[in-house]
C-alpha cells in the first residue's frame, strides 16, 4: 500500500484522474463515424460527447458525501468497475439507446473516479504540497484530453473502428480497477456521515463560489477542446488527425499552467493577481482563436494562449477548494458540489460551441468566452489565500495519522 500524501500515491491519484477524462473525450476524433453509423444531427452528436457528465452534472454532491461515507478507496473501486462495464456496453452497441446506455455508465464510473481522486488528494496532503498536488490534479483534464486525442484519432474514418477507442479503455479501467489495493484505506477515526450532513455543505456560502467559478471554466476549457478538432479541420480544411494534434498541443499548455500554480503560490504571488493575469490571457487566446480573419497559424497561438490561461485560472480555483469547505469531514461532500458545477460545465459547454458552427457564429463563440472569464474571476477576487492556517494545520496533523 502506498504512504497516504506520497508523491506515488498522488501520481496514481493523477492517472486515475487522466483515464477518467478519457471518458469524455475519448469519443471526440470518432464523433463523425459514430454520427453517420447511429444516424445523429450534430447536437446529438455533440451530446455523445457530453452525455458522461449528465451523472456528475446530477449527482456530484451525493457521490461527495458518499465518499465521506464509504471512503475514497471504495468509490474508486466502483468507479472503475462502472466505467469497465460502461466502455464493454458501447464496443457492443448497435442502437442509439445502447448507446447512451453505455455512455451513462461511463459516466457514473467518471463522478466516482473524479471526486474520490482529488478527496483523497485533499484529505491526505496539506500546505504547499497540497497546492502543489491540486495543481497537478488540475491538470490531468488537459492531460487526458491531449492523449486521448492522439491515441484515437488514428481511428477515425475507418468504418467501425471507432469501437476500439472504448475497447482499449475497458482495457486499461481493468487494470486500474485492480491497482485500486494500492491506495490507503478509509481512516478509522473518521466520523460516519449522514445524508443530512449534505445540507451542512449547501448552507455555507463559499463552496459555491469556487463552485461557480469552476462551473464557468469548465463550460469553455471542454466546449472550445471537444469542439477544436472539427472546427479546426472544417475551417483550415486540414485532416482530423492533423487538427487533434493541435490540440494536443494545447493541452500541453493547459497542464503548463496548471502545474505553474502550486510553485507560484508557494513562491509568493498572490492568488488574486494570478487569477486576473490568467484571465486576461485566457481572454485573449480566445477571443482571437475565433476571428474570421485569423490564418491557420494564428488559429494555433491562440488555442495555446487560451489553454495556458485557462490552465492557470482552473488550478488557482481548485486549489481554493480545501478552505471552502466547512469542515474536514465534509471535505469530499464539497468536492462534490464542485464537481456538480464543473461536470454541469462540461456536459454543457461542447453542445453550446457545437450548436454555434453555422455562418456568423463566430459572434456567438466569442460572446461565451467573454461571459466564461468573468463567471470564472468575478467569485474568487479577493479571496485570499487558498488555505487558512487552522485548516492548514489540521490538514498537517490528519495526514501524518495511520490509514
Amino acid at each position: 500500500m502506498l504512504s497516504p500524501g506520497s508523491w506515488p500515491c498522488i501520481i496514481l491519484l493523477y492517472i486515475y484522474g487522466t483515464v477518467a477524462t478519457s471518458l469524455v473525450t475519448q469519443s471526440v476524433p470518432v464523433i463523425g463515424d459514430i454520427a453517420k453509423y447511429f444516424e445523429l444531427s450534430h447536437a446529438s452528436a455533440g451530446w455523445v460527447i457530453s452525455i458522461p457528465s449528465l451523472i456528475t452534472a446530477i449527482a456530484a454532491l451525493f457521490g461527495g458525501w458518499l465518499v465521506d461515507r464509504i471512503g475514497d478507496k471504495r468509490v474508486i473501486f466502483g468507479g472503475s468497475l462502472f466505467a469497465l462495464v460502461g466502455n464493454l456496453v458501447v464496443v457492443g452497441a448497435h442502437d442509439v439507446t445502447t448507446l447512451f446506455v453505455g455512455r451513462l455508465l461511463q459516466g457514473v464510473g467518471y463522478l466516482s473516479l473524479t471526486v474520490g481522486a482529488v478527496t483523497l488528494i485533499m484529505r491526505t496532503t496539506s500546505g504547499a504540497r497540497r497546492s502543489i498536488a491540486l495543481g497537478l490534479w488540475t491538470s490531468h483534464t488537459a492531460v487526458g484530453i491531449g492523449l486521448t486525442l492522439s491515441i484515437v484519432a488514428p481511428l477515425a474514418q475507418h468504418g467501425e473502428l471507432w469501437r476500439w477507442a472504448f475497447g482499449g479503455h475497458a482495457i486499461l479501467m481493468a487494470l486500474l480497477a485492480c491497482a485500486v489495493i494500492l491506495l490507503p484505506a478509509k481512516q478509522a477515526n473518521l466520523q460516519s456521515r449522514r445524508l443530512a450532513d449534505i445540507w451542512f455543505v449547501l448552507k455555507s456560502p463559499r463552496p459555491y463560489r469556487v463552485a461557480l467559478a469552476s462551473g464557468a471554466s469548465a463550460f469553455i476549457q471542454t466546449g472550445i477542446m471537444a469542439a477544436l478538432t472539427v472546427y479546426l479541420s472544417r475551417r483550415y480544411a486540414i485532416a482530423i488527425p492533423a487538427a487533434a494534434g493541435i490540440g494536443t498541443l494545447a493541452e500541453v499548455f493547459v497542464a503548463c499552467g496548471c502545474l505553474s500554480v502550486g510553485h507560484l503560490l508557494k513562491a509568493g504571488v498572490r492568488g488574486g493577481r494570478l487569477a486576473i493575469v490568467g484571465g486576461i490571457v485566457m481572454l485573449c487566446g480566445g477571443v482571437a482563436l475565433y476571428l474570421p480573419a485569423v490564418e491557420l497559424v494564428g488559429a494555433i497561438v491562440a488555442v495555446c494562449v487560451f489553454s495556458l490561461g485557462i490552465g492557470t485560472v482552473n488550478g488557482y480555483i481548485w486549489t481554493l477548494v480545501p478552505s471552502s469547505s466547512p469542515s474536514i469531514g465534509s471535505m469530499g461532500a464539497t468536492s462534490g458540489l464542485v464537481a456538480q458545477a464543473t461536470y454541469l460545465g462540461v456536459l454543457l459547454g461542447p453542445p453550446a460551441i457545437f450548436a454555434s458552427f453555422y455562418e456568423g457564429g463566430w459572434m456567438v463563440r466569442v460572446g461565451l468566452v467573454v461571459i466564461a472569464v468573468v463567471l470564472q474571476l468575478a467569485p474568487i477576487l479577493g479571496w485570499g489565500r487558498p488555505e487558512s492556517l487552522d485548516e492548514r494545520q489540521h490538514g498537517s496533523a490528519q495526514a501524518l495519522e495511520p490509514n
